[in-house]
């Protein structure tokens, strides 16, 4: 059998931290996953993330639009994007790197007094390229961004699939939420670490004990774990960090309740799990060190911008 890593599991280890006592009626699964949702979006994501070695760092494709506009996803962790660049090719894959341009400078010299220019600049919620023509017609632009980790589901309100149909889009689980029905979207992660989704968005066309036909099972496997969308059985986070989160979410468990010298013991316990966890996480290759390459030098410009990179005096940008 393969090790838990689901609510259940995280709430239980949450209380052995804090022995909350099993009599009080304060702390029920809801308040425990809430408070979990709170230490995992306000401390350990934004732990993980000081990293710098790419967690959660994801990317979406999108066509060159017309006027140059590109909205940036909403579930981009403090709406920020990694990097831009678009697509010169395929097979084998060539992306040229787009820089960000400061937006006084757009605004202070203008394309046609600064030929050498292109690249993008950010304005409210959405990338501006700049000039609209900085890169070729039809071209695809790819954004790198961190993905907002989904929100925990309490337990309860998610399932486990034991079986799955591919030919009617059926699956069997071990336990059905009273609460779903036709028409729930749900979303499914893996049980196993990296606890990547597998199905991001299905919906629900039959509802019934312990079956589920949907409209997709596609990515699905069994043992995922369905929630409904937008939620998560499993924090996805790193399993070194599960700790943490932990130790995390009994200290906060411990302030509401007033007891404030386990409180303190649980603090520093809390300070020894975050330094363990920076330990584990940081540097994700060992062997290896980062090369640190000037973003439109190198191979990437003389392969990929040709004339794209030129302005009318020859120069690149």
């Amino acid at each position: 059998m393969l090790p838990q890593y689901d609510m259940v599991a995280l709430i239980d280890d949450i209380k052995l931290r804090c022995t909350v006592p099993t009599s009080q009626l304060l702390y029920t699964n809801e308040r425990f996953t809430q408070q979990a949702n709170k230490c995992l979006k306000d401390k350990v994501v934004p732990l993980i993330m000081s990293t710098r070695e790419g967690y959660f760092v994801k990317f979406y494709d999108v066509p060159l639009p017309s006027d140059g506009i590109i909205d940036l996803p909403g579930n981009t962790v403090g709406i920020k994007i990694r990097s831009v660049c678009y697509v010169q090719q395929t097979s084998p894959l060539l992306l040229i790197n787009l820089p960000r341009i400061d937006l006084d400078v757009v605004a202070g010299v203008g394309w046609n007094n600064y030929t050498s220019i292109a690249g993008f600049y950010v304005q409210d919620n959405s990338l501006h390229l700049y000039p609209n023509s900085s890169v070729p017609t039809n071209t695809v632009i790819r954004i790198f961004y961190y993905k907002r980790s989904l929100v925990l589901a309490t337990p309860g309100s998610y399932g486990q699939i034991t079986a799955i149909d591919p030919l009617t889009n059926t699956i069997t689980m071990a336990r059905v939420p009273t609460s779903w029905t036709t028409g729930t979207q749900v979303n499914t992660i893996s049980q196993s670490p990296n606890f990547d989704i597998t199905n991001d968005l299905a919906t629900v066309v039959n509802a019934s004990t312990p079956t589920l036909e949907l409209d997709s099972v596609e990515g699905m496997q069994v043992g995922d774990y369905m929630s409904e969308y937008g939620f998560s059985a499993i924090p996805q986070i790193p399993v070194e960090a599960m700790g943490y989160l932990a130790q995390k979410t009994a200290s906060n468990v411990l302030q509401s309740l007033g007891d404030w010298e386990a409180k303190k013991n649980s603090d520093k316990e809390c300070e020894e799990l975050r330094e363990n966890v920076l330990i584990m996480i940081s540097q994700r290759v060992d062997g290896s060190t980062k090369k640190i390459i000037a973003p439109q030098g190198g191979i990437r410009l003389g392969a990929g911008l040709g004339r794209w990179g030129r302005g009318s005096s020859g120069g690149t940008f």
